[in-house]
């Protein structure tokens, strides 16, 4: 959120009569695991771990990181894919996010957000290749665990403008079968057209707050469509996580606002027609 958008939240929000003490009084301190079965055309079946949105940093509670991990951990997953803002615009919780990669089931893979770039994306990447976590920045990554394979594409932030969806997705033969990672949901609709079928994003927060007239002018200020759960696109699916952390406010309203890991269980088409 740039500041000019922040400061015209902030007036919403006191417009709405969100004051600073339902402000407190709503800081998240629980972390749901949701739990997805989707069918897709890959080849094989994959548990994945989504992560994203945990901004590292003063709005987010550490109880709140830890209580994703021990899920992430607990989901027992073959995958763990993050898609983007790690730190709150600022460098100095770098530490935070070097011990968060070190408690990361592996594999891993990721993708970067808009805050990562406005912190400083060379220090963050340098941080995960420190961890053996590879940042897909418009490229793609064919994984193999126990003999299955995974295709990943990862695309760069698109609500920056580091997003190259054409690049990203040049080198595949089967775009339907790659698993895609993007931070923005909005980029799913040229993922879409360029025969990506499954995106997980995140970058929302789940609309951050729920209330009557607040929610709609905080999606309008961000412009965005996409905002928690699943969404098709013509044969594309999109999921929007929720995430963990927040930036601007540590405040969340609203149950798809609450703080979310979720499980998403790849399951070939084929293995259901049998």
């Amino acid at each position: 959120m740039t500041r000019r958008r922040f400061l015209r939240f902030a007036a919403v929000m006191g417009a709405a009569g969100v004051g600073g003490a339902s402000v407190a009084r709503a800081a998240p301190r629980t972390v749901r695991l949701t739990r997805h079965r989707v069918p897709w055309d890959g080849d094989d079946a994959f548990r994945v771990v989504h992560l994203t949105d945990l901004h590292l940093g003063w709005a987010t509670p550490p109880a709140l990181v830890e209580q994703a991990l021990r899920l992430c951990r607990s989901a027992a997953p073959d995958l763990v894919v993050m898609t983007g803002d790690y730190l709150n615009l600022t460098l100095r919780y770098l530490p935070d996010l070097h011990r968060l990669l070190a408690a990361v089931p592996a594999p891993c893979l990721a993708t970067l957000g808009n805050h990562d770039h406005r912190a400083g994306a060379a220090a963050i990447v340098s941080a995960f290749d420190e961890h053996g976590i590879r940042v897909l920045q418009n490229a793609s990554h064919r994984l193999r665990v126990g003999g299955r394979g995974l295709t990943v594409v990862g695309i760069d932030d698109g609500f920056s403008r580091h997003a190259d969806v054409a690049r990203s997705l040049a080198s595949l033969s089967r775009p339907e079968a790659a698993l895609v990672l993007t931070h923005f949901p909005e980029t799913a609709s040229e993922v879409a057209s360029r025969g990506g079928r499954l995106v997980l994003s995140g970058h929302t927060h789940g609309g951050q707050v729920t209330v009557p007239v607040v929610t709609k002018a905080i999606l309008r200020l961000a412009g965005s469509k996409y905002v928690a759960g699943w969404y098709s696109i013509g044969s594309t699916r999109l999921y929007v996580n929720a995430g963990v952390g927040s930036a601007a406010i540590r405040c969340r309203l609203g149950e798809r606002a609450a703080p979310e890991v979720a499980l998403i269980e790849l399951v070939p088409r084929r293995r259901n027609a049998r």
